[in-house]
């Protein structure tokens, strides 16, 4: 049987789902057959395309109606050297890579989730099987932030990994900030544009994100990661009144997934709102684009900015991802250098009490002489000094509390926390203190 990567056999491409991105992908494979051929040295060919609903699929326009069905166990065959998968979802996604890779199969996959849940487990296999997996368009749509971590940056030792990486949850902060709308309000209009899906969970509670970051952090600092290692923080909280203060103080707000060296072998990981100076890239990032800013200990900071979802960049990463398989080069590269994360010991994810920021806390505090005294005191107590602090005057509504702003200069979080509790039961002042970090290093 002749080499399926050899440079004069055609490869043959099985695909799991035709709905967006698959859509995508098999309309660039016909648009572009002979660009691809040129680029990478042989033609690639769609031979099995598997789907749960064939008779939409066949009527799509899309693909050959005779490639269409509804059996995965097809993509087994011989004829198929590269298993797209871009279905979605974790269990069955799992089983349907789990059989291509046992059987010989390359794989490329958009599937964040489950390479943020089974990637470590599911590039094993992949090692034993002497096949490789692909996965450019799981973190950023069509940002090359895996490719850029796992080559262009090679050279480098990471520092940080600074990324919006939900095109959901940036819209709404972009409109929350540029427009003055509510969350409620912003999240309708995301819904309403089709930024937003019917059950906005997984994007405004960060948990996307914190996927998207535990594969980039892995490949950044050569560690093993899932998503249950990276603590999340929503937007779904935010208060228009902070993001006005902010605004005040010179801050945009955006979701912030985080990873951080500790300097001593353990990773700082996050995903929560963050304030951003206006003048910083990733303040520049609006709507539904996405961004990853990677601080190296050579080049320094560098920022990827693109698009982060949606048919056409999505396939974009997905059909590159297939011509580097074609090439030969990616399948090497896999089986021969120490990138990925099976063959690296899990993180150590420190405890987020222990990380160092600047920080932004409003408070509603009593218009009376001495409140705002005793607040300093305890945060000074605590070994937190003050950047700023910002009151507006009284509006004597009947309502003696009056909300205070207030900046950090850098201090342990835990620190803080523990002030914030003090603070929240004085007399003076009335509810918890909302507290957002200020992301400098961006």
């Amino acid at each position: 049987m002749p080499d399926p990567l050899s440079q004069s056999t055609p490869l043959g491409v099985g695909l799991i789902g035709l709905g967006t991105v698959g859509g995508g992908v098999a309309q660039m494979l016909t648009e572009h057959a002979g660009l691809y051929a040129k680029r990478c040295g042989r033609r690639i060919e769609l031979r099995r395309v598997v789907v749960r609903n064939v008779d939409k699929a066949k009527k799509s326009g899309l693909v050959d109606p005779g490639i269409v069905g509804d059996d995965v166990s097809a993509l087994r065959g011989d004829d198929v050297d590269v298993v797209i998968e871009v279905a979605g979802g974790v269990d069955t996604a799992k089983g349907y890579v789990e059989q291509a890779l046992s059987a010989g199969k390359h794989v490329v996959t958009a599937n964040k989730a489950l390479l943020a849940a089974h990637g470590p487990a599911l590039f094993k296999l992949a090692r034993l099987k002497g096949v490789s997996i692909a996965f450019e368009a799981s973190c950023g749509g069509g940002i090359p932030c895996v490719t850029a971590l796992q080559f262009g940056l090679m050279s480098n030792a990471v520092r940080g990994l600074y990324g919006i990486l939900n095109g959901t949850c940036n819209y709404i902060l972009t409109e929350m900030t540029q427009k003055g709308r509510t969350y409620a309000e912003a999240l309708a209009d995301a819904k309403a544009k089709g930024y937003a899906e019917a059950d906005e969970t997984l994007d405004v509670s960060g948990a996307d994100a914190a996927q998207k970051l535990a594969i980039l952090a892995s490949l950044a600092f050569g560690v093993s990661l899932t998503g249950d290692d990276v603590p999340c923080e929503g937007i779904d909280t935010l208060d228009l009144t902070d993001v006005t203060f902010g605004d005040e103080l010179g801050y945009d707000v955006k979701l912030i997934a985080a990873a951080e060296d500790d300097g001593r072998g353990g990773l700082f990981l996050s995903t929560r709102p963050c304030f951003v100076p206006k003048d910083a890239q990733l303040a520049q990032v609006h709507g539904a684009f996405n961004a990853l800013s990677v601080v190296g200990d050579a080049v320094g900071h560098v920022m990827l900015y693109g698009a982060g979802a949606g048919r056409g960049p999505t396939a974009s990463a997905v059909v590159s991802d297939l011509l580097n398989v074609a090439s030969g080069w990616y399948p090497k590269a896999f089986a021969d250098m120490g990138l990925m994360p099976d063959l690296h010991e899990p993180a150590t994810p420190q405890p987020t009490d222990d990380a160092q920021s600047r920080f932004y806390l409003r408070l509603s505090v009593r218009d009376v002489p001495g409140g705002f005294g005793r607040i300093t005191t305890i945060l000074g107590e605590h070994g937190i000094s003050l950047s700023a602090a910002l009151q507006h005057e009284a509006t004597h509504t009947g309502d003696d509390f009056v909300p205070v702003v207030i900046t950090t200069h850098r201090c342990r979080q835990g620190d803080l926390h523990a002030a914030c509790a003090m603070i929240a039961n004085l007399d003076a002042v009335s509810g918890p203190p909302v507290v957002l970090r200020i992301l400098d290093a961006t």
